[in-house]
């Protein structure tokens, strides 16, 4: 029996992680049969040593507020320079742990972040034999600091698979390993999963989900026009701890279950939203969203050919033949 790691992410500082992770693991379990096994394996304990003290500047208010206003203007230019300091240490770890064949690795993980805090204990597992797959993978701003430091660790590691989610990060990786495939996101399977869809004491209804306080007017205007309709606020990135109160006191949905989350995606008539993974759990379930961001991972939805997502309510079409192709693409190689 072969084993399959899938190194997880980390919900707290992101709820969609978990929806990329739900994904993965849906795709994988598709694409198996009883002489494999999954071990989930999370990157919680390299995440919190490398970025603890980072962590607790950004919940300053103060340093918080000269982000919001300041500094994330120059995000592309400074955000993956400011990892140039991280100094990972050895830490407990069930990678080290555990006798892979062969460890998956979801979501936005071809960027100089990743690289910094995990790219290590991936390299030594790829020593030790296991052969490396980036199942919806992509990069974070694609510039050359980026992508020439992202090529030469994948010349390092020499990855089994590139399993892209936009074309971009296809473009720029598909000669860095063995088997490369221009894919989709993670998160467009998570239809899979047993979510329920019921007539709920607010149906119909639509969520808004809007994180950046940048997005603030957006959110007012749609509240205004949506003033006589049942709305759900939803949010993705209640933590610090102390900011959960204050967010569920106004009405806000927090959780730290995950499904939760999908369950109101899944019932709700339409989703607005300046986060991309609130809007592909909208439509993997069949609903209407639209997407309120310039964010570069905007790129993903190419690869389903949505690209009025910002302009207007979208639904998507031929999702299941999209994904039966990725699977069978993954049912190849898992060999």
């Amino acid at each position: 029996m072969k084993t399959i790691g899938l190194f997880t992410g980390v919900y707290f500082n992101n709820i969609g992680n978990a929806f990329i992770d739900f994904g993965a693991e849906e795709s994988i379990k598709a694409a198996i049969n009883d002489d494999f096994k999954i071990v989930k394996l999370s990157q919680c304990p390299f995440f919190a040593s490398s970025m603890g003290p980072g962590f607790a500047l950004k919940e300053n208010k103060l340093i918080h507020w000269l982000w919001v206003k300041v500094m994330s203007k120059y995000a592309k230019r400074l955000h993956d320079r400011t990892y140039s300091a991280i100094s990972p240490k050895e830490v407990f770890n069930l990678i080290d742990l555990t006798p892979l064949d062969y460890l998956v690795i979801p979501g936005c993980d071809l960027t100089v972040p990743f690289i910094k805090i995990f790219g290590e204990v991936i390299k030594n597992i790829s020593i030790r034999g296991t052969k490396i797959i980036f199942l919806g993978a992509s990069g974070n701003f694609y510039t050359d600091y980026e992508v020439n430091m992202v090529k030469r660790y994948l010349e390092e590691i020499r990855p089994y698979a590139i399993m892209t989610r936009d074309p971009e990060a296809f473009k720029h990786y598909k000669a860095m390993a063995e088997h490369t495939y221009n894919g989709i996101d993670n998160v467009f399977f998570v239809n899979r999963l047993n979510i329920p869809k019921v007539k709920t004491t607010k149906t119909p209804y639509i969520v808004l989900n809007f994180d950046e306080p940048k997005h603030n007017s957006i959110r007012k205007e749609l509240e205004a026009r949506f003033k006589d309709r049942n709305i759900i606020y939803t949010n993705h990135k209640p933590y610090p701890y102390s900011n959960i109160k204050k967010m569920v006191d106004k009405g806000i949905m927090c959780s730290d279950q995950p499904l939760d989350y999908l369950f109101v995606y899944a019932n709700a008539e339409e989703v607005y939203s300046d986060r991309v993974h609130a809007c592909i759990p909208t439509l993997s379930f069949g609903n209407k969203c639209r997407l309120y961001s310039d964010s570069p991972r905007i790129a993903l939805f190419e690869n389903v050919d949505l690209y009025d997502i910002q302009k207007e309510l979208t639904q998507i079409d031929n999702l299941q033949s999209r994904q039966e192709k990725q699977i069978e693409f993954l049912k190849n190689i898992l060999i």
